[in-house]
């Protein structure tokens, strides 16, 4: 009776052992969640014969593998359909400026960093022009896949205006704040 005594004390012994032996390997198959969080500020700079106009600055943290998204804009509302009938729609345009960024991965020269960015707004009236209805709206749309040097201001794009003489340039810094 000794020796099934003996046996019996060892049983939650082993059942621990197994426990934390399980406990072990899983933690060794899930892989480790990227802990960098970086702070990605993005400068619009508009160019007007070379010289700056106008600069506008965008900011989100994000954790290295994830997304951040930055909405910033006016809901606009457009008819549809005539004025004077019953049926008229009326449905709303969402205008202005809309970033998604994810960085990617960490690199040795820097940040492997994705932007998405789309830019719209409602095209000013030209001088003689009586536009009744519908607006006319402007976009660009920019999407990048680059490596970004970590804390260094790079210039990840630039475009002209389809219809005028000015330049915006697109600069993005991606500092590692833990």
């Amino acid at each position: 009776m000794n020796r099934s005594i003996r046996n019996l004390a060892i049983i939650p012994m082993l059942a621990t052992a197994f426990v934390a032996a399980q406990a072990q390997e899983a933690a060794a198959l899930k892989p480790e969640r990227p802990s960098g969080v970086y702070k990605v500020d993005y400068v619009f700079s508009e160019l007007q014969d070379g010289k700056r106009v106008n600069v506008r600055n965008y900011s989100t943290l994000v954790r290295v593998g994830e997304r951040g998204s930055i909405r910033l804009g006016d809901r606009v509302p457009i008819l549809f359909g005539d004025p004077k009938e019953p049926r008229t729609q009326l449905q709303y345009l969402d205008l202005g400026v809309n970033i998604d960024c994810r960085v990617e991965q960490e690199l040795e020269a820097g940040v492997g960093l994705y932007t998405n960015i789309d830019i719209s707004s409602v095209a000013p009236q030209q001088p003689g022009e009586n536009r009744t209805g519908t607006p006319t709206v402007r976009q660009m749309k920019f999407q990048f896949d680059e490596i970004v040097p970590v804390g260094k201001q790079t210039l990840i794009g630039s475009a002209d205006e389809v219809d005028g003489t000015r330049k915006i340039e697109i600069e993005v810094t991606a500092a590692k704040v833990r």
